[in-house]
């Protein structure tokens, strides 16, 4: 009877989440079908549509054109720092979107970069291409290097084995960074509200425009709709089962010197300018140019601030209660899912209707659902963080669970353990890297959030990340940048702490 009840406590959480998703879109749909065909025949909306599509393939093409040879690189040559650019190169993934548009706005705003399309698709492209590069890294480090030494000795040039043979046996990485990019950039908000101007808005600001500006909530509720349908098309080609490669042999790292990584060297300070420059800007005061670091500790009193309608202390106190409530409430739900197979699977399928949805489509249907059925501003933010982290902290506990073996619960249940206490006692000791990476995932998706928390929040239950833009609005850069520091540097604790517990449960795995 036990394990019946237990097997109905994992679907029903298998269930919460689409539930939750459902239950979101409902008053997007009913505020929003009628007026679908006056928003396709709406030139500004359309306008928007494919000015997304556009930079989101410019930012597509780019991240991948960088990732593919990096990752190639990477995965081919042990050369002196490849971990320590591995690291850098990646960074931007980790950063929050609203630090990332920050940075690239100080970039534009000093001359360097022309404002519009160019600067969101090298702002987006920024923020992915160290990914790509992984993907397409992880993709080759699957495959030998005999086939590319074959078709070498057959007279093939560089650029033949690199077309006919690097690129198809890394198609994996390719199709799925691309995806991913195209995904990302299309539903990006802070960067284009930042980098863009009349003529560069994404539909992702559209949509916050017409309800926010101009009240519009049908229209605005008709354009979440139509994003979704995109988003969602968006998904399934990232989420589909790709070409798999197969080899007999794991491919191996060659050792080479400082001059084969040239182009890796080079990206990882490219890498680096746009996080340093945001710190440089945070710390100097861009009137008067003098050093000024105290501006961290502005950002710390409890004294009203205009700019915010709140103190500048609350948004950071929010933003971790935030993150840490998030991480338990999907670190829970995974756990309660690890005692049915069949609720990991059913999960895992219906996670695509949260991971398909934009941000802004989601909080837009969480705000008209608080109106009418009283849900306080701070549940309607962890709830939106929680279906827009679930998804991804899902899959990568999943992954470090199925790596265990079969016979592991079995035994424990043999001698007498219940599932769950198997669950909680047994197979997440066992898979404890894979919990940490889940609660990392979830803590640092909730602490960059910036599209959702616009929407939602309150001046009471504002997060960093709103904080930030309001500053940039207020065109005080110099708190906007140190705002941005801080929650890059609260991503950047969360993950050393990851990295310090696992080393201090690494006789766990020996």
């Amino acid at each position: 009877m036990g394990g019946r009840r237990e097997h109905l406590a994992a679907l029903a959480s298998a269930s919460l989440a689409p539930l939750l998703w459902a239950i979101a879109f409902l008053p997007l749909m009913v505020s929003g079908i009628a007026h679908i065909p006056e928003v396709l025949t709406d030139p500004a909306i359309m306008s928007a549509l494919l000015f997304s599509l556009e930079q989101a393939l410019l930012a597509s093409i780019i991240a991948i054109g960088i990732g593919i040879p990096l990752g190639y690189v990477n995965a081919t040559f042990d050369y002196p720092g490849r971990r320590l650019v591995e690291v850098i190169t990646l960074a931007p993934f980790t950063m929050p979107t609203v630090s990332v548009a920050l940075a690239f706005l100080l970039i534009v705003r000093s001359g360097l970069l022309p404002p519009g399309l160019l600067a969101i698709s090298l702002a987006n492209a920024y923020f992915n291409f160290g990914f790509c590069a992984s993907l397409v890294s992880s993709s080759l480090l699957s495959v030998g290097k005999r086939l590319e030494e074959a078709a070498e000795v057959m007279g093939g040039s560089r650029w033949m084995v690199w077309r006919r043979v690097v690129i198809p046996l890394a198609i994996r990485g390719v199709s799925y960074g691309f995806a991913l990019t195209f995904t990302l950039s299309f539903t990006s908000f802070a960067v284009p509200l930042l980098l863009g101007g009349p003529g560069s808005r994404t539909l992702e600001v559209e949509i916050y425009s017409l309800y926010k500006v101009f009240l519009d909530e049908g229209r605005a509720s008709a354009a979440a709709i139509l994003q979704l349908l995109v988003t969602m098309a968006l998904t399934f080609l990232l989420t589909a089962r790709g070409v798999k490669t197969r080899s007999l042999e794991v491919r191996r790292r060659k050792s080479a010197g400082p001059s084969v990584a040239l182009l890796p060297y080079a990206l990882a300070l490219l890498s680096s300018y746009p996080m340093a420059y945001l710190v440089f800007r945070s710390l100097y005061n861009p009137f008067t140019g003098e050093f000024n670091p105290w501006v961290y500790l502005r950002l710390l009193s409890p004294s009203y601030d205009p700019a915010l309608g709140v103190s500048p202390l609350r948004p950071l106190l929010n933003s971790v209660y935030y993150a840490v409530m998030t991480s338990l409430i999907v670190l829970t739900l995974s756990s309660i899912l690890l005692l049915s197979r069949r609720a990991v699977r059913l999960a895992s399928s219906l996670s695509i209707l949260p991971l398909g949805t934009s941000s802004i489509t989601l909080a837009l249907g969480l705000l008209l659902l608080s109106y009418r059925v009283g849900i306080s501003g701070w549940v309607a933010i962890i709830l939106s963080h929680f279906l827009i982290a679930f998804p991804f902290s899902l899959k990568v506990l999943e992954s470090g669970v199925s790596g265990l073996s079969p016979h592991l619960m079995d035994a424990a249940e043999t001698l007498g353990l219940s599932r769950l206490d198997t669950i909680f006692r047994v197979v997440l000791p066992a898979a404890m890297p894979a919990v940490l990476s889940s609660a990392f995932y979830a803590l640092a998706i909730s602490l960059s959030e910036t599209s959702a928390s616009t929407l939602l929040s309150t001046p009471e239950t504002m997060t960093l990340t709103v904080a930030a833009l309001r500053y940039s609005g207020a065109r005080r850069f110099q708190l906007a940048s140190a705002a941005s520091v801080i929650v890059m540097g609260l991503t950047w604790l969360f993950l050393w702490v990851k990295g310090r517990i696992e080393s201090g449960l690494r006789w766990m795995r020996e």
